[in-house]
């Protein structure tokens, strides 16, 4: 009886052994299952005169060996990352110097814009402002600026990109810029909409400090009430304190 009872045991025993190799095998299955990936956009553009630029990019994640090379695709390069990922891209092209720039796929625009400078000693440097009709753009120009929580102040990184557009508004008298201020859900609706309001003011007094004519200036604001991206956590809520800018023929 007693061996009966050891031999039965023995049975359960490996009965709960193979399941639970079966449970780690499919934790095991799991943690090897290749995480979300999020597409992104990229947009490589001349400093002074906003043209596309051809150019050859690389982006190199947080390992060696995950190299890729974006797929120039509909007047875009386009690729993909990790949604959890880090990297550095690197942007050459011929005339221009070389951009690099680490990026993490959580706080990147679903289209992201570069702009490079031309090198000094190129040809490029040497001719007149383009004015916008001059410009082989099929499309208008846009870019987002992107805004701290609560506040009509903007991150640093737009502070940068709004010099350089206005540092082109100067060259070109031609073009209109229209602005469209926008919020995360996060407050009372109304007071959204004020800030909304509030940092498209914050964008136009700085355009008309570089003494671009408030002619050319439209403003609006709504708000919360067109994200882009659901207001479900803070890396998509950021994407959302935005100023939008237009600049039209």
């Amino acid at each position: 009886m007693k061996t009966f009872t050891i031999i039965l045991l023995m049975s359960v025993a490996a009965a709960f052994a193979a399941h639970g190799q079966q449970q780690a095998d499919e934790v095991s299955n799991q943690q090897k299952i290749i995480p979300q990936r999020t597409r992104i956009s990229v947009r490589v553009l001349d400093k002074h005169t906003l043209r596309p630029i051809e150019a050859t990019i690389m982006v190199v994640g947080q390992r060696p060996e995950d190299l890729v090379v974006p797929i120039f695709e509909d007047g875009v390069y386009q690729f993909k990352m990790s949604a959890k990922d880090m990297g550095v891209i690197s942007i050459h092209a011929n005339g221009y110097e070389t951009y690099s720039e680490i990026i993490a796929a959580r706080t990147l625009r679903p289209t992201k814009i570069f702009y490079l400078t031309p090198l000094e000693n190129t040809d490029s440097c040497k001719k007149e402002p383009l004015i916008l009709s001059e410009l082989d753009l099929k499309e208008e120009i846009e870019t987002v600026l992107l805004f701290t929580q609560s506040e009509p102040s903007m991150l640093p990184e737009s502070n940068q990109e709004l010099e350089i557009l206005a540092d082109y508004l100067v060259r070109n008298t031609v073009p209109r810029i229209e602005l469209s201020g926008h919020t995360d859900d996060v407050g009372d609706p109304r007071k959204n909409l004020l800030l909304s309001y509030d940092r498209v003011d914050e964008v136009k007094k700085f355009l008309l400090s570089k003494r671009i004519e408030m002619g050319r200036i439209r403003g609006r604001a709504f708000g919360s009430g067109l994200p882009v991206a659901p207001n479900d956590c803070e890396a998509n809520r950021r994407l959302n304190r935005r100023v939008e800018i237009r600049i039209v023929p």
